[in-house]
């Protein structure tokens, strides 16, 4: 069994070789196939984490009445904090309000005047708001949608990002799309590409292939350094696309830690996360690929 497969290894490797020019042409195609495959999945992983972040910014502010009591919204805080939908919340006195107004304007002469000619704080306290999606606020909204609450709130201010998310998730589906349509033309190509490989090859070794049958090679044997040829191809393109993606990282990562400041996000860090189910799913779906492109030809041209 051992020199059964030492000799098939020895075959495919010599075939290898013989055909380098074919052979380096597959692995271009089939790299070029695994990078367009790479580029639809960071491109998803991309923009899952910019949504997040867009998500992260959507907020809602219940503005109170100045004159409503601090024991009516610490008791609006506490039926909030306990809504499973509210994921933060933030209270802001009435003096911090103040604080946070003066600054905003503290350019502005005329406002800081008439705020000193008031004498008194005429803001109310504030009540910031964070759900995990958009769709959420409008359950939160029904705990204090009721006669005893609703006295005490002046206004609702809704910081919706929505028209961002939507952008981002539109410009993605189309990356996607692209992506998704040049991978599976890459792909035939490479079928193609393979296929034909294995046709010439074939033609080239007909008469060695015509030898080992007349001493009593099995149709395996004969069948088996093509396929072998084939897994040889598979994992050499799949090496170098790991290279390649891999490097990229230590370009790209620098711009998208700016782009994605404090969110802690890393390219690197996605793909090894993703690693193992990613990249085995791509070296796995290269060798069937192989697999079946060198099958169909040998059915077809290798007569044994």
């Amino acid at each position: 069994m051992y020199i059964f497969f030492s000799r098939i290894i020895k075959f495919a490797w010599q075939n290898f070789w013989r055909n380098l020019g074919l052979s380096l042409i597959t692995i271009l195609v089939l790299v070029t196939t695994l990078i367009s495959v790479d580029v639809v999945f960071l491109v998803r992983g991309i923009t899952n984490m910019a949504v997040n972040l867009v998500q992260e910014r959507i907020d809602m502010s219940l503005i109170f009445k100045p004159v409503a009591a601090d024991e009516k919204i610490q008791e609006i805080k506490s039926i909030l904090e306990k809504n499973s939908f509210v994921t933060n919340l933030i209270y802001k006195d009435k003096k911090t309000v103040l604080e946070e107004f003066k600054t905003k304007h503290q350019n502005d002469e005329g406002v800081i005047a008439a705020l000193g000619e008031l004498g008194e704080n005429p803001l109310g306290a504030v009540l910031v708001i964070h759900a995990q999606n958009t769709k959420d606020y409008e359950e939160i909204m029904k705990e204090v949608d009721v006669p005893e609450y609703s006295a005490l709130i002046e206004n609702k201010t809704f910081d919706d990002h929505g028209p961002v998310i939507q952008k981002i998730s539109s410009l993605t589906e189309k990356t996607e799309q692209i992506g998704i349509i040049l991978g599976i033309i890459l792909t035939i190509v490479a079928f193609l590409i393979i296929f034909n490989v294995i046709r010439l090859s074939i033609i080239m070794h007909g008469e060695e292939i015509g030898i080992m049958k007349l001493v009593g090679a099995t149709n395996s044997f004969v069948r088996w350094p093509f396929l072998v040829e084939m897994i040889f191809i598979s994992l050499v393109a799949w090496l170098i696309n790991l290279g390649v993606v891999f490097s990229s990282t230590y370009f790209v990562d620098p711009y998208l830690v700016k782009f994605f400041e404090g969110s802690g996000f890393s390219l690197r860090n996605y793909f090894v996360g993703n690693f193992g189910w990613f990249f085995g799913a791509e070296l796995v779906g290269l060798i069937i690929l192989s697999f079946v492109s060198a099958g169909l030809a040998m059915r077809k041209y290798l007569k044994v």
